[in-house]
């Protein structure tokens, strides 16, 4: 097994686990070392590795930094040493075995300078096998380390956790995996291409170790060049070509065609749940790219980036946390279901059709957050309009067309609100205009009538004899 071929034999090999090497490496350089250590974390992350590399440094004559040197004669006879002993308490959980085990720190070691004792999986251990370890772990024998690995820490006593010095060991990034991976593809002569590489690393979810057996499985069954075709058919993995297809038949509201995306992925023996989970987890990488704009935060081919990033600029967030929402209320509704299929064609309907989605609660409710905040900004803009307009509004330039020549409401006797409107009028429509807005002006001050213009007995303004109309809009020089 490649995993096994390539395991790390020192601390220099270790990839993605440098905020746990800071402390060993210390402890090796100085010679400092504990008596008991508790290495927890997600599965293939190098917690065996680690506790092997750190028992062959407690034992080595000339220890640095980087781990064990590897040339002295305890590390040449650390593979068959006695005094080395592993225990996977996944199926030696019992009491009886941990008596066993402990037996042996009675007596000091045969060979090298200290007993090292690695219990892997110490989670399975039962009640009674935990308290017997609780002495031993407090006071050990001063030639007597204990190493304990864990995938599931919350499941330790806190009575053990507090005795041990303990070590989270957190999932491998993409980056240090995808280094790791390209130094074995070049030890192997092998050619994988970078799509195809992007998909071993998103199926090792953060497990170098899964990435390895990934890696050797497509080697076996491509001859050592990996296509991307290769690794999608090798994985088993969802078309997700179909399902971004889907997801762009939702986001246009085509019914048909999401259904049809759906009875292919049926057809070719993909199960409702993983296609469920399929779409939340494509849904999951659209929110992604959409909110921190870069396609790169998603670890796929690049196709599918670009089309990820076109279906998430189709959508409005709301809509997008709604499809969220309606898959994992379908993920639960499927497992106890006599019919999954039936589910999640009536939840593709629903996620599809206009009507049945903008009835929904959520998404009214969503709806008219959108409309308040656009409303909000439209009421943002307004003020700063208004806010840069003159003070005097009533003496504001606007343009108006009579005879040919163009002038400006400053030169007319007319409100602003009147003259921003006309162009050429009669002198009719002018005395119309100019008696309403006088009549107006005249109610405002309460019936004074200080500044207006007599009239002569018995006459109207407008009316026969009078003054032309056209004489009260007479240009100020």
């Amino acid at each position: 097994m490649l995993y096994n071929l390539y395991r790390p034999k020192d601390f220099t090999e270790v990839k993605g686990q440098e905020d746990v090497l800071i402390t060993l490496k210390k402890q090796s350089f100085s010679q400092k070392f504990g008596h008991a250590y508790l290495f927890a974390g997600h599965r293939g992350t190098g917690k065996t590795t680690i506790a092997r590399i750190l028992s062959k440094a407690v034992n080595c004559e000339h220890p640095t930094e980087d781990g064990p040197c590897g040339q002295c004669p305890n590390c040449l006879a650390y593979g068959t040493s006695l005094d080395v002993l592993e225990l996977d308490a996944a199926s030696n959980n019992g009491v009886d075995k941990i008596k066993e085990m402990l037996a042996q720190t009675k007596y000091r070691p045969v060979q090298l300078k200290r007993k090292v004792f690695i219990i892997d999986e110490v989670h399975n251990l039962s009640t009674a096998a935990f308290d017997t370890l609780l002495k031993p772990l407090e006071e050990p024998p001063s030639y007597c380390v204990f190493v304990l690995c864990t995938t599931e820490l919350h499941k330790i006593p806190v009575t053990i956790r507090s005795r041990c010095e303990e070590y989270v060991f957190h999932p491998i990034a993409p980056e240090p995996m995808r280094e790791r991976l390209k130094e074995v593809l070049k030890e192997q002569s092998a050619i994988c291409e970078e799509d195809a590489l992007n998909l071993i690393i998103r199926n090792a979810n953060g497990g170098l170790r899964d990435a390895l057996g990934i890696l050797e499985q497509l080697l076996t069954s491509t001859d050592n060049n990996i296509t991307t075709e290769a690794a999608k058919k090798r994985l088993g993995s969802l078309d997700s070509d179909r399902i971004l297809t889907a997801l762009s038949a939702i986001s246009a509201y085509d019914t048909q065609s999401a259904l049809n995306c759906l009875d292919e992925l049926t057809g070719q023996g993909k199960s409702p749940a993983l296609i469920t989970e399929s779409i939340l987890s494509a849904l999951m990488d659209i929110i992604t790219i959409k909110t921190t704009g870069q396609p790169e935060s998603v670890l796929h081919s690049k196709d599918y980036v670009q089309s990820a990033l076109e279906i998430g600029n189709g959508m409005s967030f709301e809509r997008l946390y709604w499809l969220c929402e309606q898959c994992c209320d379908l993920r639960g509704s499927i497992r106890g279901s006599a019919n999954p299929t039936m589910d999640i064609k009536l939840a593709l309907i629903k996620m599809s059709n206009r009507e049945l989605t903008d009835n929904d609660p959520a998404v009214m409710s969503a709806t008219i957050r959108k409309l308040e905040r656009e409303l909000t900004e439209l009421k943002s803009t307004v003020r700063k309009l208004m806010s840069a307009q003159p003070a005097d509004n009533s003496r504001s330039r606007a343009v108006s067309q009579a005879g040919g020549q163009f002038h400006t409401a400053d030169q007319y006797d007319v409100p602003f609100e009147t003259s921003s409107g006309v162009q050429q009028f009669t002198d009719e429509e002018l005395y119309s205009v100019y008696a309403e807005n006088y009549r107006k002006e005249e109610d405002r001050e309460g019936g004074m009538q200080s500044d207006r213009p007599e009239e002569p007995d018995g006459e109207e303004i407008g009316s026969s004899g009078s003054t032309p109309a056209s004489d009260l809009f007479k240009i100020r020089p």
